[in-house]
């Protein structure tokens, strides 16, 4: 007699538990990409670091993130804390932002992201801006936001011509981005001055000039005293008078030095004017990267401002910007 043969039992595994360390920098790392399509995911942690994750989680997809920490802990408090500072008004939350603690990774993206909303509305005074900007750059905060925080604190120095805070921030942080350091510095050096000699190509002919910032033409025909360096966008900007545009390519796979496009970049130029056919005036195209990069134009948009001599007076540049020209 053949004895009856039961299939063997099956059994689900259970995923292995990552260090929350490991798992924040996967979280991050979906939300640095910046794909709706992308969606976070949900490494399994300790049951003792499920809470923090979620938090982190919760930072990244709410603009009011879900306290869900257990009462009486010092992470309680410090999500409590951060949520009342978002409730606050301007005044109230530049008075409590030195004081905000931060430890939770969670903690580190809901300031980050609270913070540059508010930015949009009105720029935070230099001294709150600097408290959160410190926060973010400090060893305990997520390392994509401490680049972030860098990039900003950078930006902002340069636009406020503020070389105090340069040189702070290249005492503490200097040695690990040499190259973004020795960018910026490059840009301090600009002030009042005439900029360096760019080769452009004029719109919509896709002819090149050899051109400084103070001989190019704005959209309305007038000399420019403002250049609005940034991408294409759709619909067109309105343009303020006096203004000229720099339209960057989004490749920058030409040779700085050719005196003629490569056809990826003709394509690409071919493509702007069409877009432009209906704009009156002057648009400037800047296929090389190399063009821009190694003067410290590297985080778009830019604002470029010009006195009355064509030497240069401010560039606002990146977080620094303002979002329309």
């Amino acid at each position: 007699m053949i004895p009856f043969l039961f299939p063997p039992p099956m059994f689900q595994s259970t995923p292995q538990a990552i260090p929350l360390k490991e798992a924040v920098a996967m979280v991050m790392q979906d939300f640095d990409a910046e794909d709706p399509a992308l969606p976070l995911r949900e490494p399994e942690v300790a049951l003792a670091d499920k809470p923090s994750l979620r938090w982190l989680r919760s930072a990244a997809q709410k603009e009011f993130p879900v306290n869900p920490f257990p009462k009486g802990n010092d992470s309680f408090a410090e999500a409590e804390a951060l949520l009342a500072l978002q409730r606050a008004d301007r005044a109230q939350a530049e008075r409590q932002l030195p004081k905000l603690k931060i430890q939770e990774p969670g903690s580190a993206l809901a300031l980050w992201r609270w913070a540059r909303r508010q930015e949009q509305v009105r720029p935070w005074s230099p001294g709150a801006r600097q408290a959160w900007e410190d926060k973010l750059m400090a060893e305990n905060a997520p390392a994509v936001l401490n680049g972030y925080a860098l990039r900003h604190a950078l930006c902002w120095a340069l636009a406020e011509k503020d070389e105090a805070r340069f040189a702070e921030l290249k005492a503490a942080l200097g040695q690990d981005a040499p190259s973004l350091f020795a960018s910026f510095q490059g840009l301090f050096g600009w002030f009042g001055d005439l900029s360096p000699v760019l080769r452009l190509w004029v719109l919509p002919e896709l002819d090149y000039r050899d051109l400084r910032l103070d001989g190019l033409l704005a959209f309305d025909g007038s000399k420019a005293s403002r250049i609005w360096i940034s991408p294409e966008a759709t619909p067109l900007p309105q343009l303020p008078a006096g203004t000229a545009w720099i339209i960057p390519s989004a490749t920058g796979s030409q040779n700085a030095n050719e005196t003629s496009l490569n056809p990826m970049e003709e394509a690409a130029g071919t493509s702007i004017s069409s877009n432009l056919s209906m704009a009156r005036g002057h648009a400037y195209f800047e296929p090389s990267r190399g063009e821009f990069e190694p003067f410290g134009l590297v985080f778009f948009p830019i604002l470029i401002e010009l006195d009355l001599n064509g030497r240069i007076q401010h560039i606002r540049m990146g977080d620094a910007a303002p979002p329309r020209p």
